[in-house]
């Protein structure tokens, strides 16, 4: 005898409208379910607090960290689902021999027309492809190495889908302004440049087609900024105040978009983005953008949520390949300290911040890359490592998070125009800051991050040529650390790891 389900789709969530035997819905929640590393850690946190108050923790202890993301309503009686996950849960119903019956309540949107790309854009090979792909299945999430051209790809699917109005997501405000410029330069409406909104960073300016930052997104809708990672300062950069009726106008707009496109969409896991996800009820189209397109923590499953299933895989290696990358050369220099003890802030202050040795290392090797002929890109995590090696280090300038944005463009420029020796800077640097002439990086911060790491080594991979004085950008070179001590030796381990998933990458050990 067949079983049916039927599965009711929304653009947020896909409702089961079908009853499901007990074991079939717990497999169901397990199959729609995640792991994180923090899981456990926080079930014993929660043990350990309910048991302070004489309550019963035995549940807490029969939990294996599994986190569904099947949610069930008492008042309906049913269990619903992001529709992201739909291909995951077809799959599983699949499997169990359920007969399947879809009913599509997806919203249509509104498709205008008079939109097409300029001259200037010339697709390459694989772009097409994935312009029509994503065209076609409405969602997904396009994994692109940097430098495969993210932007140019997101505006060729915006030209193409026409749907208004669209809203692009960042998570900086210098993406902010070099989304707004690429897409004027790439779309054309009615035979001219169109006019691209901006909001965050103190512009408030809606258009059928808006750049927003997801900090000021969060804020209209009244909830706060979830940091990423220990790392992510991105808040205290981008304060955009909104008066109540920008941010009535703005939650309105959210709910009303008919194409969301995100880009960094790593980040997309932490709660707050997920309720941006969650307001965009118009939001037929969805689409997410990332060279790493997956979290440190293990809840990769909540970016798939509010987007679907990877369109692409166009790694790093498959760029340098076909010559639209630089091959780089990663050498890890072992350095050793001893004797490391006690909780991880203290190891990473005295072993990595303070270190004399390993930071006086750095300075040289900077100087050396300088002295060479090429122009060094110095990466720290936090603030006080980057001012103790801006004051070691001659020609060198430190630029971060408390800069003014007219202060960190006017120095960019400077590193684009080949007249910055030593650029020493935070993570601010990891996402979509275009220099290419860039040839030398040094990661002096350590960390545990796999995909801040990648994002990192991405910053001197793009091809560079000045026609005016004649320089070409032959190779790439980077220098991690390979820290022989308590916590760190993991982490560079961890780093190593993700290196090697790239096949051109070359990696060699300076012992």
């Amino acid at each position: 005898m067949s079983r049916e389900v039927t599965l009711r789709i929304t653009n947020v969530n896909t409702y089961v409208e079908s009853s499901l035997d007990s074991m079939t819905y717990q497999n169901f929640k397990k199959v729609m379910g995640f792991r994180d590393d923090k899981a456990m850690w926080r079930a014993r946190k929660v043990q350990e607090k309910l048991e302070s108050q004489g309550k019963n923790a035995s549940w807490v202890k029969k939990w294996d960290g599994t986190q569904t993301t099947v949610v069930y309503d008492k008042k309906t009686r049913k269990s619903y689902f992001p529709t992201g996950l739909l291909s995951r849960a077809r799959e599983f119903f699949g499997d169990c021999e359920f007969d399947i019956n879809l009913v599509d309540q997806r919203t249509q949107v509104h498709r205008s027309t008079g939109y097409s790309m300029s001259e200037e854009y010339e697709p390459r090979d694989y772009q097409g492809k994935i312009r029509d792909d994503a065209c076609n299945k409405g969602r997904g999430i396009i994994k692109m190495a940097t430098g495969g051209g993210k932007t140019a790809t997101a505006a060729s699917i915006i030209s193409e889908l026409a749907v208004d109005p669209t809203i692009f997501y960042v998570t900086s405000k210098d993406l902010l302004k070099q989304a707004r410029d690429e897409f004027q330069r790439f779309i054309y409406l009615n035979g001219s440049p169109v006019k691209v909104g901006t909001v965050g960073d103190g512009q408030f300016d809606l258009q059928p087609i808006t750049i927003m930052t997801v900090q000021t997104a969060i804020r209209a809708l009244g909830e706060r900024w979830t940091r990423f990672d220990e790392e992510d300062d991105s808040a205290k950069t981008e304060k955009q105040k909104l008066n109540e009726k920008q941010k009535k106008e703005l939650k309105d707009f959210i709910r009303g978009a008919g194409l969301m496109m995100c880009d960094e969409v790593q980040h997309w896991a932490a709660k707050t983005c997920q309720t941006i996800s969650s307001a965009s009820e118009s939001a037929r189209y969805r689409f997410g953008l990332s060279a790493t397109p997956w979290r440190d923590e293990g809840d990769d499953m909540l970016i798939d949520s509010c987007f679907g299933k990877a369109i692409c895989d166009i790694s790093a290696s498959f760029l340098i390949d076909r010559g639209y990358l630089i091959k780089p050369t990663i050498y890890f220099v072992h350095h050793k300290k001893p004797g490391m003890e006690g909780a991880y802030p203290t190891v990473y202050q005295e072993g990595i911040v303070e270190n004399q040795e390993r930071n006086l290392l750095i300075s040289n090797i900077s100087r050396k890359m300088v002295d060479s002929g090429r122009q060094a890109l110095i990466l720290v995590r936090i603030v006080e490592h980057g001012n103790i090696l801006e004051a070691m280090t001659p020609d060198s300038f430190f630029i971060h998070g408390s800069h003014t944005g007219k202060q960190r463009e006017a120095w960019i420029d400077k590193m684009r125009n080949r007249e910055a020796p030593i650029t020493i800077a935070t993570s601010i640097f990891d996402e979509g800051v275009d220099v290419k002439c860039l040839d030398s990086l040094v990661l002096a911060g350590s960390g545990k991050s796999q995909t801040r790491a990648l994002q990192r080594v991405g910053r001197v991979l793009r091809p560079f040529t000045d026609k005016s004085s004649g320089f070409v950008k032959k190779d790439a070179f980077v220098v991690d650390f390979h820290d022989n001590m308590k916590y760190m030796l993991a982490h560079s381990r961890k780093r190593r790891k993700i290196y090697d998933t790239e096949p051109a990458f070359e990696i060699k050990d300076w012992k």
